[in-house]
């Protein structure tokens, strides 16, 4: 069955343990300036996306290469200093 919308997280810990292929994310939520969020492989720690804010009310999205960026091992948020990630996977 495909999954449908986004996976969502919301805290530090999150994380999604099926392998994928993100094809983009979205950061969104009420931040200020300088917090961070950031995905790791949940089983080698490799840092797959990072972000940090440049200010208040933020909407950020991550550039992603055509083939997505591959998570073998799914992905967990490592950080997250406010707000929620909306992670959008590839089909394979």
């Amino acid at each position: 069955m495909a999954r449908i919308g986004p996976v969502v997280l919301q805290t530090a810990g999150d994380q999604y343990v099926s392998s994928a292929r993100i094809a983009g994310v979205l950061w969104e939520g009420a931040t200020t300036a300088g917090d961070r969020a950031e995905l790791k492989c949940p089983e080698t720690q490799a840092l797959l996306w990072a972000a940090r804010t440049p200010d208040t009310n933020t909407f950020l999205g991550a550039m992603v290469p055509p083939e997505g960026i591959h998570a073998p091992y799914g992905f967990r948020v490592a950080t997250l200093s406010a707000g929620r990630l909306l992670v959008y996977l590839k089909e394979v």
